[in-house]
Order: structure tokens, then C-alpha cells, then sequence
């Protein structure tokens, strides 16, 4: 490798470095929603700054407990059979999420700005 290849190689290495801080930055101090969809269904919506316990139940007996604490969210209790969506984890970023897949329940970190009438699920001509 010649000199040239070595300044262009650590170029490319500084770009991605800078690239990576830019993309994955913390957002400040936007304000954060957790939205709560059922079968595609907004159920409800919760600021990160409320510190609540709330249990969801369907008539088919479906039944999750999440808990947001100090603007994390978690998944704390589920009567479904694979627990992934108590294995996820916490969550405080905008754009994460925890899925009960059998229970078709989505919980999901959002922006305040974000609304759920301004985004289309899909366009029909």
C-alpha cells in the first residue's frame, strides 16, 4: 500500500466515525409518546414523562403489563407463550418498540410531533 492509500483509507474512517455520531446523536430534549396499538389500532397514548403501570386486556383474554419509569418502558408481564416482549428489554428512544406478536400488540416510542392522521398506512388509486 502506498502513502495515497493510507490517508484515503483514513479518511473514509473519519467520514464513517462522523457519519455514525451525526445518525445515531441523541435528540435532545424532544418531547417522547408511547403509543399503544392493538391489531393496528391506536388504543391509547402516554407521555414518557408519566410514571404509570397499566395493564392491557382483550376478550380473549390477552393480557400485558407495561410500566414507563423515568421515561423507560417496559414490558413487566404477559400471559403469551414465547415472553419475547418481557426479553426485549427497556426502551426510551424514538423509534424503538416492544411487540407481543400473539397478543398483536405494539408499543412504540414516538415523537410529539408525530401524528398518527398526518402518516398514511398506505396509499389506493
Amino acid at each position: 500500500m502506498k502513502k495515497a492509500d493510507y490517508i484515503i483509507l483514513s479518511g473514509l474512517l473519519l467520514l464513517g466515525i462522523l457519519l455514525t455520531f451525526i445518525i445515531f446523536r441523541p435528540s435532545g430534549n424532544k418531547p417522547a409518546m408511547l403509543e399503544v396499538r392493538q391489531n393496528g389500532s391506536l388504543l391509547m397514548t402516554f407521555p414518557l414523562t408519566d410514571n404509570i403501570t397499566k395493564t392491557i386486556e382483550d376478550k380473549n383474554g390477552s393480557k400485558n403489563v407495561f410500566t414507563i419509569q423515568d421515561g423507560i418502558v417496559t414490558m413487566t408481564e404477559a400471559n403469551c407463550g414465547d415472553h419475547t416482549c418481557i426479553q426485549t428489554g427497556k426502551i426510551a428512544n424514538t423509534g424503538e418498540s416492544i411487540v407481543c406478536l400473539p397478543h398483536r400488540l405494539v408499543l412504540q416510542i414516538v415523537s410529539e410531533q408525530e401524528s398518527d392522521e398526518l402518516i398514511p398506512d398506505a396509499v389506493v388509486h
